[in-house]
Formats: structure tokens, C-alpha cells, sequence
């Protein structure tokens, strides 16, 4: 019994680096396609992607889904939370920073997952996890203030975006941690995909965007190609994976795996592919958040 437990863990960290992998060049993905398509518009043909993937693949009986008898709030609340308002931010906290700083400020989740964790939840948090936060917070002040394109009046809206990314990904993280007590991730991952197909769209045509979105995807292939891997890749499988490792292994623990493979690759992807500002202060800022993001995982259950 206990091999077979070990496997399953080792599956489970294995899924990690795939799902970073695409989800730290899902920045670099939505900054390239933001040139071409309007923030709502990016968002409804990403979530209509993932939406439309699962309905085929339940059409032809290759997964399946079940929702009756079960705690459909749970599973709404998970949905608002993530896609409806935390792709909402993300997506213009992007648009008005860069890929690495977005990949900075995505990574301190898990420490605000901790912090609501002990505020909210009451949990009892230590003198380590408290130095850890602090740490992590330094880190992202160093990589984003000493950049040469930092621009508290032209990024400032921006950053404030990533905050708000920041606190939305947390309620996330801890709800559907809760869900996946009830739901599996297929469940979860199919429930949020629909919803964030429904919301954008309907957002979207409201703002007089139309169809013009889709219609671009079949003149550009750019656009096409950005929309289908953020739809698939980012959409449908991370968070299919992120929904089953917040399943196994406890909230914190998962999201510190994922928060910090995403930022390296992340603030690589950046650096060598959308030319953002690469120096000491991105080395230095980097190191310290992930070290802080690390050791408030090891340090959360202290007394």
C-alpha cells in the first residue's frame, strides 16, 4: 500500500513541470496576441477554446462528468473566482507590464494563500512563514523597482492589476481545494471552462466586440496559433493539472510547486523572447521570491 502511495505522489510532482512549462510561456502568449485582439476578445476565444474542447470530448464519451446531487455552489464560486475574475486581472495586469513582471507577481499566490490562510481561516501561522512572506515581497520590489522600465505612473495601474491577480488567485487556490473534496478536476476544470466562456463572451458582445475576434482568428495565424495554445494548453491541461494536484497534496504545497517552476519560466520567456529588462535586480529578485515562496511552504505548519 505505501508503494503504491509514493507512485501516485511521484506522478503527481511529475505533472508539475508540463504544467508550468505552459503556463510560464502563457504570458509570453496573451502579451503577443493582446497586439492583435482586445482584452475581452483574447478572453472569450481562450475559454470558448477550452469550453468547446470538453464538450467534444464528452459528446464522444472520452471523459465524463457528474454534477447531480453534488454542491453546485461549490463549484460556482470556484468558476467566478477562476476564470471570471482572476483572468480578468491577469490578462490586464499583462497588458500593462511585462511578461516577467507579471511571472514575479503571480508567484507570491501561494504566500497570499498563507496570509488569508491565518487571517481569515485563523490557522496558525509561524515567525518563519511571517519572515518568509516579507522575504518573497522584497523579492518582487528588487525585480520590478530597479528595472529601467519601471514606471510607477505608467505601470502603476498594471501593478495594481497583479494585486488583485495576487488575491483572486488565492480564494481560488483554497476553494478549489475545498471543491475537489466533492468534485474531481475534470469536474472542476469543465465547470470553469464553460463559465469563463459564458462570462467573457457575453462581456464582450456587451462592449460592441462582436464577432470580430473569431473572424481574426481565421485571417491571422498568429492569432490562431496564440488563441488555440492558450485555450488548450493554458486553459483546458494546466488547469486540469493544477485542479489534480491541488486534490492530492495539500493547498499551500501545490501552489508553491507550480507558482515557482511558472516564474522561472516565465521571467525566461520574457527575457529572451519579448526582450523584457534582464540584470542583477532580475537574478536577485527572482532568487528572493522563490527562496521566500520556499520556505513558507517548509515553515506554514510550525506552532
Amino acid at each position: 500500500m505505501k508503494e503504491k502511495i509514493t507512485e501516485k505522489k511521484w506522478f503527481v510532482y511529475a505533472l508539475v513541470p508540463v504544467c508550468a512549462l505552459m503556463w510560464g510561456l502563457s504570458y509570453l502568449g496573451t502579451s503577443v496576441t493582446l497586439n492583435h485582439l482586445a482584452v475581452m476578445e483574447l478572453l472569450a476565444l481562450r475559454w470558448t477554446v477550452s469550453a468547446v474542447l470538453f464538450l467534444v470530448l464528452i459528446a464522444f464519451g472520452i471523459v465524463k462528468v457528474r454534477f447531480q446531487g453534488k454542491n453546485i455552489k461549490m463549484v460556482l464560486l470556484v468558476g467566478i473566482l477562476q476564470p471570471c475574475i482572476y483572468a480578468t486581472f491577469e490578462t490586464l495586469g499583462v497588458k500593462y507590464t511585462s511578461t516577467s513582471e507579471s511571472s514575479i507577481f503571480i508567484a507570491t499566490i501561494p504566500l497570499m494563500v498563507l496570509l488569508i490562510s491565518a487571517v481569515v481561516l485563523r490557522q496558525k501561522t509561524s515567525k518563519r512563514t511571517i519572515g518568509a512572506i516579507f522575504l518573497a515581497f522584497v523579492g518582487v520590489i528588487v525585480c520590478v523597482y530597479f528595472s529601467p522600465d519601471f514606471s510607477l505612473s505608467g505601470k502603476g495601474l498594471g501593478y495594481m492589476f497583479l494585486i488583485a491577480t495576487i488575491i483572486a488567485g488565492a480564494l481560488y487556490t483554497l476553494s478549489s481545494s475545498k471543491a475537489s473534496a466533492e468534485f474531481d478536476a475534470l469536474e472542476i476544470t469543465f465547470a470553469i471552462s464553460v463559465m469563463g466562456a459564458i462570462c467573457f463572451n457575453a462581456i464582450s458582445f456587451a462592449m460592441g466586440n462582436g464577432v470580430r475576434g473569431y473572424v481574426l482568428c481565421f485571417k491571422d495565424m498568429t492569432v490562431l496559433a496564440g488563441v488555440l495554445f492558450l485555450g488548450i494548453c493554458c486553459s483546458c491541461l494546466c488547469y486540469l493539472i493544477f485542479n489534480y494536484v491541488l486534490g492530492k497534496l495539500p493547498a499551500t504545497i501545490g501552489t508553491n510547486l507550480v507558482a515557482n517552476s511558472v516564474t522561472a519560466v516565465g521571467v525566461l520567456s520574457g527575457c529572451v523572447f519579448a526582450g523584457d529588462p534582464f540584470g542583477w535586480y532580475t537574478i536577485v529578485g527572482v532568487a528572493l521570491t522563490i527562496t521566500g515562496v520556499c520556505l513558507s511552504s517548509t515553515g506554514g505548519q510550525e506552532a
